[in-house]
Formats: C-alpha cells, structure tokens, sequence
C-alpha cells in the first residue's frame, strides 16, 4: 500500500506502508522530515500534520491526541497527530501534508 507525504516545500513524496504502522513510523522510515519530542506518545503535538484526503477513513480522534494537538499551532478540522494514526488497508491513496 502506498501514501503520499506533501513536504513543507510543496513536493510529494510516495511511499510505502503496511497495515498497523502509524504515520509518523512510515515517515521516519523514508527519511520524512517529521519528529516528535515525546517519542510518539501523543502529547507534544509535534507530528501534527493535515490529512488531505481520506479522513472519513480515519480511527476516531482520542482524548490524548486531542490533548495533543491542543499544543500544535495553526491546527484545523483535518489535523492529525502522526503518531496516533495507525494505518490500514483501507487508507492506501492517503495524502499526509507536513506542516
């Protein structure tokens, strides 16, 4: 299955993923600019990226990665922590936008 990361400079990277990665996994796997100072835990809101498409697709949003992206800036309707979206089969297509 593939995704597509959209870089803070507007390029697109394709990658790879298997199911029950999360995103931010698939990212450090490919050399994806993407980092997160608790190491995944959902707290910091450092992997805080935009879904651009398939989100209807997505797990339900939890109260930890809720709390995270409280800390993220110029968060929207279609934000995601990285760490906390564990991909499946059904989010092959996926576009993921850095922010």
């Amino acid at each position: 299955m593939q995704m597509i990361f959209i870089l803070k400079d507007g390029t697109e990277k394709t990658v790879d993923f298997e199911e029950g990665q999360t995103i931010l996994q698939v990212a450090e796997q490919n050399g994806i600019p993407l980092h997160s100072n608790c190491e995944g835990f959902g707290i910091c809101g450092g992997c805080h990226v935009i879904i651009e498409n398939l989100g209807d697709k997505l797990p339900e949003i939890s109260d930890t990665e809720n709390d995270g992206l409280d800390k993220a800036k110029n968060v929207t309707l279609k934000s995601r922590l990285a760490c906390q979206v564990v991909l499946s089969m059904n989010l092959n297509g996926l576009r993921v936008k850095l922010v």
